[in-house]
């Protein structure tokens, strides 16, 4: 089969495009035809080598981490799919390799493609979607009435989170550009900041949650508009010490971990706040709550660009950028 994968660490032209073999069917698992993958910064992260001090895998390694497809063949215990079904996914963090013809994994990570979407625009959703949800609502613990700070709301993420906050009754601000106030008032949030002219700290206060997309440069402007006892939640940086033993990392890694949140910890206290970091996990249970809030008509699928799976190069130099409205799409047939 053709699949995108990387013999080495380095920039966006170590990826190669060429023939693996097509992955066998353990007990529990399902084989997807896939259809399409989605672009996530994780994937030319992996690319650069950034993540080898949580993780080393071999090589040949494969790329891609979510995906949509048609289910080909079952492997023995499963009876929730059938071959036929079109569905949608995320694969476990370590198990990696959806920019492909076909692709394995657990049947209990897997969920029915939502019925009014394309392979494209529910493939753009997995990744996304269960970070926004778990950041939310597990680490943040959002309620319906709290006030929500999306950081960079046109990006993949955000386009998510703008939505999934409102649906479950938040109040939503965001930062963009000006140019994005259209899209970002039709997804719903109430209230833009322009990040080019406008501080946040100048136009918001008493928040509950801050969803950071960004990085550290942002934290302390972020601490300011939080009430007493507001969550700030990040899904970048060194994740927390519970997230580094699944990575099963040497000690200097988890010392250094240890450390890093810490000192991140203190910082929030400081203003009276909380840090949390999020690394999402892999659930076909919430993707099928998504599947619901997506068949309902409560969110839908933003995306910027579709390349085919040789082009994956130039998609990943697209998403690179920084620029991409929504999400960046891999095509296969």
């Amino acid at each position: 089969m053709k699949a995108a994968f990387i013999t080495g660490y380095g920039g966006a032209d170590k990826v190669i495009v060429g023939e693996q073999p097509k992955p066998d069917i353990p007990s529990g698992h399902i084989r997807i035809a896939m259809k399409a993958a989605s672009v996530n910064p994780i994937d030319w992260k992996t690319v650069k080598g950034d993540l080898k001090a949580l993780f080393k895998p071999p090589f040949p390694l494969m790329l891609g981490s979510d995906g949509a497809g048609i289910v080909e063949s079952v492997g023995a215990d499963v009876s929730e799919f059938q071959p036929g079904d079109a569905v949608y996914f995320r694969c476990h963090k370590l198990d990696t390799g959806t920019f492909a013809e076909y692709f394995t994994l657990p049947a209990e990570l897997v969920a029915s493609k939502p019925k009014n979407m394309t392979f494209e625009q529910a493939a753009a959703m997995p990744l996304v979607g269960l970070t926004v949800m778990q950041a939310l609502t597990e680490k943040g613990g959002m309620r319906a009435g709290d006030k929500v700070l999306i950081h960079a709301g046109a990006g993949g993420v955000g386009t998510f989170a703008i939505q999934y906050a409102k649906t479950c009754g938040a109040y939503v601000a965001t930062t963009a550009s000006k140019k994005r106030n259209d899209l970002l008032t039709e997804l719903g949030a109430d209230e833009i900041i322009d990040y080019h002219s406008q501080n946040i700290e100048d136009e918001l206060a008493d928040y509950d949650i801050v969803l950071d997309t960004l990085g550290e440069s942002v934290h302390d402007a972020s601490y300011k508009i939080l009430k007493p006892g507001g969550v700030l939640v990040t899904i970048l940086g060194i994740p927390d010490n519970e997230t580094i033993a699944d990575y099963k990392a040497n000690f200097i890694v988890k010392w250094v971990a240890r450390l890093y949140n810490r000192k991140m910890q203190k910082r929030a206290a400081k203003r009276k706040a909380v840090y949390k970091h999020h690394l999402m996990y892999a659930s076909g249970a919430q993707l099928a709550e998504i599947t619901g809030l997506i068949e309902a008509g409560k969110i839908k699928a933003i995306l910027d660009s579709t390349y085919p799976l040789g082009q994956i190069k130039a998609a990943f130099e697209r998403s690179m950028t920084g620029r991409a409205q929504g999400k960046i799409i891999i095509k296969i047939d």
